[in-house]
């Protein structure tokens, strides 16, 4: 091969592991212990961007790559599932708690799986899906003005989870859980205590739970016990309706009806794609619920602008009872995607390499190594890119109007619902949900924050979620005549 010729070329100006900048690392534990001083991965993440560039390296101990490169972050997401997977520390994690579906699956496996969910989000449904929305809403509703009547500090993001996983639920195996109301024990107190449990496992340096004994490890196997019941008993029903011709209204049935000749999942596989659609579809969903009712209860004006929407839109009716009436509350919506750009909740991926590949990014071409661990940064142009998002730190759901900015282009990625072929298949389900109940909240209420116990934080979980996020509820006051 001759000096001048394009292979030698682009030999010659490989980037490898060993040439990308990175903060020191120590012996053995390599940047855990930066990691965990930074305050989690996200900030940790961003911090060393700002240092080292978009492109990076890091050991935990295994050698890492961590970009924000919107030419690597667009290769890594399309090259899944063939050249990348996800990384195994999480699909063990998550699989160690009986979670496997498509969130974890690879391969042929994640094709099948990939359909099945598809079909169960399809917008077909979401007639049928509004009904267990506006039941919930409903629930909420009442719960918030019971708050507002007593002056009661109202947990957001505890509130947000109930009415997520109830609506998850109902979607996945057509059961109404209420965990809304239902708050002294069996499956409605326990369910929501199981995500929590992922992000400690996820990010602990030693695997605590294998000595686990006493009072949580119970919970823990009576949740497990009551939920494979659950699937049991709705799937019987899944299976009755879908073998009387009725098309699949929710996953279960989804999970129920015969694809390709192939065979009946177990109970275990039903278990464990059941509790996937829990985890996608409560978690993020969850956390950005609350993160939207935080920026607006910091920002009155603009609640009162959504609520005067709501007014108009929907009259004496207190939440939109139809996907096209939802669609009209366009504002609402702004301020959810505006929520999600400034607090993204699944702000990178974790990626491992299934065997030797150059990718090409803004700095040239870079090798990675089969094995190599790979942090795909999917939201870093939210805050750094201002050709796209002017005053980025400020809250202005109005630039979303008419737009989406949403794309890896420009000077670094937004995407906050991944890419590629395993783009998340329920987005769309996530904005409506969170607008519907977003609206009705601004509609019916002023909400005042409360900092009695300090200031409103985020923790990194299996999302990015507030901490010691409270509010307080009052009724709007008759606005004064001119």
């Amino acid at each position: 091969m001759s000096a001048g010729c394009p292979e030698t070329v682009l030999a010659q100006n490989l980037i490898t592991f060993a040439d990308l900048p990175g903060p020191p690392s120590l012996p053995l534990v390599g940047n855990k212990l930066a990691l965990a001083r930074a305050g989690g991965p996200n900030h940790a993440f961003q911090q060393w961007c700002d240092r080292y560039g978009p492109t990076y390296r890091l050991r935990l101990p295994a050698p890492t790559v961590v970009t924000a490169d919107p030419l690597l972050v667009d290769q890594v997401l399309k090259q899944r599932p063939e050249t990348f997977r996800r990384s195994p520390r999480v699909t063990s994690t998550l699989q160690g708690l009986g979670i496997h579906g498509v969130f974890t699956a690879e391969a042929s496996e994640w094709h099948r799986l990939r359909r099945v969910a598809t079909r169960s989000l399809n917008a077909a449904h979401l007639n049928t899906y509004f009904d267990t929305m506006t039941r919930t809403a409903e629930r909420v509703r009442r719960r918030w003005h019971d708050a507002a009547a007593t002056g009661e500090r109202i947990d957001v993001l505890d509130e947000m989870m109930r009415y997520t996983l109830d609506v998850t639920v109902g979607l996945a195996v057509g059961h109404d859980l209420n965990a809304v109301e239902n708050r002294d024990g069996g499956l409605p107190a326990r369910l929501p205590e199981l995500f929590p449990e992922i992000g400690r496992r996820l990010y602990a340096p030693l695997p605590y739970w294998k000595f686990l004994n006493g009072a949580r490890r119970r919970r823990l196997a009576e949740t497990m016990s009551e939920l494979d019941a659950l699937v049991a008993e709705q799937f019987q029903v899944a299976k009755a309706r879908v073998a009387g011709g009725a098309s699949p209204a929710n996953f279960l049935e989804a999970l129920a009806a015969p694809v390709d000749g192939e065979p009946e999942l177990s109970h275990a596989e039903l278990v464990g794609n059941v509790l996937t659609m829990l985890l996608a579809g409560e978690d993020t969903t969850s956390a950005t619920a609350a993160w939207t009712l935080h920026y607006l209860a910091n920002d009155p004006q603009m609640l009162r602008r959504v609520r005067a929407e709501a007014q108009t839109v929907l009259g004496d009716r207190p939440f939109a009872g139809d996907p096209g009436t939802l669609r009209k509350l366009e504002l609402a919506g702004a301020a959810v995607r505006e929520a999600v750009r400034m607090r993204p909740v699944a702000p990178y991926l974790a990626m491992q390499a299934l065997h030797d590949v150059v990718l090409t990014g803004q700095d040239g071409p870079l090798r990675i190594d089969s094995g190599t661990i790979v942090f795909v940064l999917l939201s870093r142009g939210a805050r750094h890119d201002t050709d796209r998002f002017g005053e980025p730190d400020e809250f202005r759901p109005q630039r979303w109007l008419g737009a989406d900015p949403e794309a890896t282009g420009g000077t670094a990625p937004f995407l906050p619902f991944g890419g590629g072929p395993r783009f998340c298949p329920g987005r769309n389900l996530a904005i409506v949900e969170t607008t519907l109940v977003t609206s009705m909240l601004c509609r019916e209420f002023d909400l005042e924050p409360d900092t009695t116990t300090g200031s409103v934080g985020e923790r990194t979980a299996f999302s990015v979620f507030p901490t010691n996020l409270f509010v307080r509820a009052r009724l709007p006051q008759p606005a004064n005549p001119e």
